[in-house]
């Protein structure tokens, strides 16, 4: 039997931001679960999840909510922490020296940690893996979407990443885009990614293509769904006459054109939960056009939010930017709830078409809404939808699966 691994994990956030986060926790508790060791390296900061190895955490340092006058008096440190942090350089080689792990496991490292890393673990020669979870190595704003204009952008594909400071596709701000080609051309220039990273991780065949158009080795790509424990998120035949939207309200989640596409279906009652800064528009948008059959829930948590997706007839992801791999996704297949998704980015791979969910054209609206009567209109369908849903959550999501493969890929770059 392989003795156990000492693994070396990195996140910017010890505790759950957003679904890098999740994912974080969750594999840290099927490695360790198994028998293995996790030594995690973070950022300090008042809402970690307890943990002995803090001492070692980087210092955290503010960037946003800062007034003009206290961005401009952190600036240096700012700038400098973002490029290249020789702060973390020195606090993970003494969590190095200290626990001698047999791989390091990367998540989101850039900005508060920075690249820097990268160089004292191959120093070490310790083995570097890292789960991609946005578009970062690619796409300086990290999400190959401009903001500002509401649209896919794939410009800095072309491996010339000054595009932010033109296209203001970060914060709406020229400042903030020149330090985003500052930060993704040095790191270019000193091959930081490309010389001490051994496998990227990617959950979706989408993102591997992305990385590779954008200059990564192909060799070093490797597709993995995320997992999830199905056990928190047991199947439910149980079903109310609403289907759900559930996640940020925000532009490129394309809940707007969701709304749209309600308007032709007033008998149908949607439930949206969430928050963000779209929130405002999309409540105005369905005051306006008198759209009674929208209910917005705002944010709900844990067993509440649960409960409301298991007595959905469905779930609609209706993005218009290239999602990676949407966790709301794996949640409702264990649950046994068909999806409704855009056909882009990693939601073409998750749901498969006419099998455990539609597809519909990305921003099309008359197809969406002819997706949804389509699928509220036949409950046989909805629930075959639905126990196929959860016959993939089992096969391609599980804990057990997603330990297997993912231990293959350590033991090959620890042993060779």
């Amino acid at each position: 039997m392989p003795r156990p691994v000492k693994i070396l994990m990195v996140d910017k956030y010890y505790f759950i931001k957003g679904g890098a986060e999740r994912y974080f926790f969750e594999l840290k508790k099927i490695l360790e679960k198994q028998g293995n060791e996790v030594f995690p390296f973070s950022v300090a900061n008042s809402q970690n999840y307890p943990s002995k190895y803090e001492p070692y955490f980087v210092n955290e340092i503010e960037f946003n909510g800062l007034s003009k006058w206290e961005k401009a008096k952190k600036w240096p440190k700012i700038v400098g922490r973002i490029l290249f942090s020789g702060e973390a350089q020195k606090k993970i080689e003494k969590l190095i020296n200290k626990v001698k792990p047999d791989i390091a496991h990367l998540h989101m490292i850039d900005h508060q940690i920075s690249p820097s890393i990268l160089f004292s673990l191959k120093r070490h020669g310790i083995p570097v893996f890292q789960t991609i979870h946005q578009y970062k190595l690619v796409c300086p704003n990290y999400r190959l979407y401009n903001m500002r204009t509401g649209s896919i952008c794939e410009k800095c594909l072309d491996g010339y990443f000054y595009h932010p400071i033109f296209e203001k596709c970060h914060k709406d701000s020229s400042i903030d885009g020149a330090i985003l080609f500052l930060e993704a051309s040095l790191h270019k220039a000193l091959k930081s990614y490309k010389n001490n990273v051994d496998i990227f991780h990617v959950p979706s065949r989408f993102m591997g293509e992305k990385l590779i158009q954008g200059g990564l080795d192909a060799k070093k790509i490797r597709k993995l769904y995320y997992t999830i424990n199905i056990a928190d998120y047991p199947f439910s035949a149980e079903m109310e006459n609403y289907i759900l939207y559930y996640g940020r309200l925000s532009r490129e989640k394309g809940i707007l054109t969701l709304l749209k596409a309600m308007k032709k279906w007033p008998e149908i009652k949607l439930v949206v939960v969430g928050d963000g800064p779209q929130k405002k528009e999309l409540v105005e948008f369905a005051a306006s056009n008198r759209l009674n059959n929208i209910h917005f829930a705002g944010n709900k948590w844990g067993d509440e939010l649960k409960q409301l997706v298991s007595r959905s007839k469905f779930i609609v992801v209706p993005s218009e930017w290239y999602d990676n791999s949407p966790l709301v996704i794996y949640e409702s297949f264990s649950m046994g709830k068909p999806v409704i998704g855009a056909d882009i980015g990693g939601i073409s791979e998750l749901v498969d078409h006419d099998l455990n969910g539609f597809l519909f054209d990305a921003g099309d609206e008359a197809d969406l809404a002819g997706k949804i009567k389509n699928l509220w209109d036949d409950m046989d369908k909805i629930v075959e939808f639905g126990k196929n849903a959860r016959a993939k959550a089992e096969q391609e999501f599980s804990p057990e699966y997603h330990y297997k493969e993912m231990m293959k890929m350590y033991r090959e770059l620890i042993y060779g």
